[in-house]
C-alpha cells in the first residue's frame, strides 16, 4: 500500500493506493487562504503541517508502507532550526513583491529590460522576490540565516525539513525559484546580487530518495504537483502534452532536454531520478477553478452540475478573460479580469460559457506559443483536475487547440505521478513506467472547422495582447 498527499493551493488530499496502483482510499481537507489587507494571500504554515501529518498518520493507519508528496509551488515561508515556522505561507498568488520591484536600483530595471527572463525573475510573484519581501519584514531574519538558526525558501524543502531536519530540495521545485538554473543546476549569480540575498542554498535530492519520516510513515518520493501530473498522465516523452485544471490552469509541453522557452513561458525540471532528466516548458493561468468557484458563490449557480448544465446552453458571444490574478503571458501582471462581449440578449449561461470560453482560448494560446519551440505536440492534449470533469470545458478546449482532449480515468494526475515514483523506489516498476499513460474515460474531438478556430484565436490575441497597455487603467488593474 502507498499513501500519497497532494499539498494543493486550495487543499490537502490524501489518496491511498494497493500494490497494483488501484485507488482505495481518498479524502480531501480544505484549508482556504487567509486574505489580508491589498488582496495578499497567506495560508497558515502550521495548519499546512498539522494537516500533512494528520493524512500521513490516515495513510499509516490503512496500511500504507510508504508516502510521497506532491506540494504546490513558488510559495516562501521561513522557519528556525526547529522547524518552527517563522511566517505564513506566502503563495503564488500573493503578489506582494511589488513594493521590492519598485525600489529596485535603476541599473537591475535596466537589467531586467535587456534580459526578459530576468524581467520575469524580478517580477512581484516571483519566488525570489518573495523572499527579499520576507528579510525586509523580519527583523535579524537575514543574520539568523546567516548563521544557520533559521531558513528561507519554498514551502516543498520546508515541508522535507520537517520530515528529515535537513534543508534539502528537489529539482522540480529548486529551478522555479529564480535562484538555481534549471539547465546545469547553478545558482543564478545575479540575482543573488540583485535582491541581496544570502547565498545560501538548500541541497539538490532526486524525486526519489530517503527523505525521513512523518508520523512514522518513510517519505520516498517528493515532488512539485504540476510536473507530478505530467508524470501522472505520462507526459514526459518528449512532444507530449497535458493540461491540469484546479485553482489555476496549466499547460505543459515534454520537450526531452532543456529548451528556453518563449518569455513568460517557463522552462521546467519535470522530473529527474537517478540519470533520468526530463525537461519541459510551461505556461499558466492563475484562476480558472477559483472564478468557477467565484461564479457560484455570488448566484449564478448553486451547484457544478447546475454550471455544466447552464455552460452547456451559452453560446461562444460572450467572453470572461480570464485575467482575475494578472496575466504572465503577455506580462500583464497587475490586470484584472473582465467580461467581454455583452448585449441586452447575454444570459446567465452564456456567462457561465464565457468563462470555460475564456480559459480554453487562453490555453491555446499558450500552446501556440510553446510550439514556436518544440514543434505541435502529440495528440491527445490530456486534461486533468477539478474543471476537466467539464464536458462543456473540454469540449472548448478541444476547439481552441484544434487538437483532441483526453480525459484520464483518474483525474487527480498529481496524486498517480508520485504514485509512479513510489513504485520506481521499491523497484515494483521501472523507469520506462513514467511515460505510460492513463486510460482515458472520455475523448474530444474538435468541432470547430480550422478557418473558425483560426479566426477565433486571432480575434481573442488581440484582445489579450492590449492588455499590458492597460493593466494600470483603474478600472482594468486588480490593486489599488
Amino acid at each position: 500500500m502507498y499513501g500519497v498527499i497532494d499539498v494543493g493551493t486550495t487543499g490537502v488530499k490524501l489518496s491511498v493506493y494497493d500494490s497494483q496502483g488501484n485507488h482505495v482510499h481518498y479524502e480531501k481537507v480544505v484549508l482556504g487562504f487567509e486574505r489580508l489587507q491589498g488582496g495578499l494571500v497567506e495560508q497558515s504554515s502550521q495548519e499546512l503541517v498539522r494537516t500533512v501529518k494528520g493524512l500521513a498518520r490516515k495513510a499509516r493507519e490503512l496500511g500504507a508502507k510508504s508516502l510521497g508528496v506532491s506540494v504546490y509551488r513558488a510559495s516562501v515561508v521561513a522557519w528556525d532550526r526547529s522547524g518552527r515556522p517563522l511566517t505564513n505561507v506566502i503563495t503564488w498568488i500573493d503578489g506582494r513583491g511589488r513594493s521590492v520591484v519598485e525600489k529596485l536600483p535603476i541599473t537591475a530595471k535596466m537589467l531586467s529590460r535587456l534580459s526578459r527572463p530576468l524581467a520575469y525573475i524580478l517580477s512581484p510573484d516571483s519566488p525570489a522576490v518573495l523572499m527579499k519581501w520576507v528579510y525586509e519584514n523580519i527583523p535579524g531574519l537575514y543574520e539568523r540565516v546567516k548563521s544557520g538558526d533559521a531558513f528561507v525558501w519554498t514551502l516543498d524543502s520546508y515541508l522535507l525539513y520537517t520530515s528529515s531536519g535537513k534543508f534539502i530540495a528537489d529539482p522540480s521545485n529548486i529551478t522555479l525559484t529564480g535562484l538555481v538554473h534549471p539547465k546545469n543546476f547553478d545558482e543564478i549569480g545575479l540575482v543573488y546580487d540583485i535582491l541581496r540575498l544570502p547565498r545560501i542554498r538548500p541541497e539538490l535530492v532526486d524525486n526519489v530518495g530517503d527523505f525521513g519520516s512523518i508520523e512514522g510513515l518513510e517519505l520516498k518520493a517528493f515532488i512539485a504537483d504540476q510536473q507530478s501530473a505530467a508524470l501522472g498522465l505520462g507526459a514526459v516523452e518528449r512532444g507530449r502534452v497535458e493540461s491540469v485544471h484546479g485553482t489555476g490552469s496549466f499547460m505543459e509541453l515534454c520537450t526531452g532536454n532543456f529548451v528556453m522557452p518563449p518569455a513568460g513561458l517557463i522552462p521546467v525540471v519535470q522530473v529527474k531520478v537517478g540519470k533520468t532528466l526530463r525537461y519541459g516548458v510551461e505556461g499558466f493561468l492563475r484562476t480558472s477553478g477559483s472564478v468557477v468557484d467565484w461564479l457560484r458563490d455570488i448566484g449564478f449557480y448553486s451547484s457544478y452540475e447546475e454550471m455544466e448544465k447552464l455552460a452547456g446552453e451559452g453560446s461562444r458571444r460572450t467572453l470572461i478573460l480570464p485575467s482575475f490574478g494578472g496575466l504572465r503571458v503577455p506580462k500583464a501582471q497587475n490586470a484584472a479580469g473582465m467580461m467581454l462581449g455583452l448585449t441586452l440578449g447575454t444570459k446567465r449561461s452564456d456567462v457561465v460559457a464565457g468563462l470555460a470560453w475564456g480559459v480554453a482560448l487562453y490555453m491555446g494560446y499558450i500552446l501556440r506559443m510553446m510550439e514556436q519551440v518544440a514543434g505541435r505536440p502529440e495528440e491527445p492534449l490530456w486534461a486533468a483536475g477539478g474543471f476537466s470533469k467539464s464536458d462543456v470545458f473540454l469540449q472548448f478546449l478541444a476547439d481552441a487547440t484544434g487538437l483532441t482532449v483526453a480525459r484520464p480515468a483518474d483525474i487527480e494526475a498529481s496524486s498517480r505521478g508520485v504514485l509512479k515514483l513510489l513504485m520506481l523506489a521499491d523497484g515494483s516498476s521501472g523507469e520506462e513506467a513514467l511515460g505510460h499513460p492513463m486510460p482515458a474515460s472520455a475523448v474530444f474531438a474538435p468541432k470547430l472547422d480550422e478557418d473558425a478556430r483560426k479566426e477565433y484565436m486571432s480575434n481573442f490575441k488581440d484582445i489579450v495582447e492590449a492588455l499590458p497597455e492597460w493593466e494600470e487603467n483603474i478600472f482594468l488593474r486588480r490593486s489599488w
